[in-house]
Order: C-alpha cells, then structure tokens, then sequence
C-alpha cells in the first residue's frame, strides 16, 4: 500500500528541480485515468482519485495503473512527481 495525496500534490516547476510547485491534481489525474485506460478497475481508481481528500492509500494495482497513466498520459513533470511521491512514501514506512 503506497500513500499519496493528490489535493496537495507536489510537482518540479522545471528540468532541474530546483522549485517545487504544490496544487490539487485530483480531477486532471483522474481525467486522464477515466479518458484512457479500460475497464472498471481504471474507472474505480479515478473515482477514488477524484473523490479524495488528503492522504489516502493505494494498492499495488492501483499503483501500476497510475504509472502506467502517467508515464502514457502525462506530462514528464508529472510522472517525475509520482515517482517521488511513491518513494517518499517508502521512506517514510522504512522510518516508522
């Protein structure tokens, strides 16, 4: 289970990521998962995306559909974001 919050989602404001731009990502993420991957599991995830509020966890599943979203339907900053998100979520659990 990886954690992540999309309300407040942390993005590089550019290549050398020197400046970290935060906003609320859930509806463009969830768009982009609704818009382009098939099948009702792709449709729960970004209902759960969208209907989110703060932190919430994601199953491994779920987790291979955002990559796959963002690696496909995203921007680059984006899919750099995620992959931070997911290994500050690592950390954290390796620091408890």
């Amino acid at each position: 289970m990886k954690k992540i919050n999309f309300q407040k989602f942390s993005m590089p404001n550019g290549i050398a990521n020197k400046k970290q731009v935060t906003g609320d990502v859930r509806e463009s993420f969830a768009d982009s998962i609704y818009n382009n991957l098939s099948g009702i599991a792709a449709k729960v995830l970004a209902e759960k995306i969208y209907k989110s509020e703060g932190t919430v966890e994601y199953d491994e599943k779920e987790v291979e559909m955002m990559k796959v979203a963002a690696t496909n339907f995203c921007q680059p900053r984006f899919m750099d974001a995620l992959e931070m998100a997911l290994a500050d979520d690592i950390e954290g659990a390796k620091a408890e």
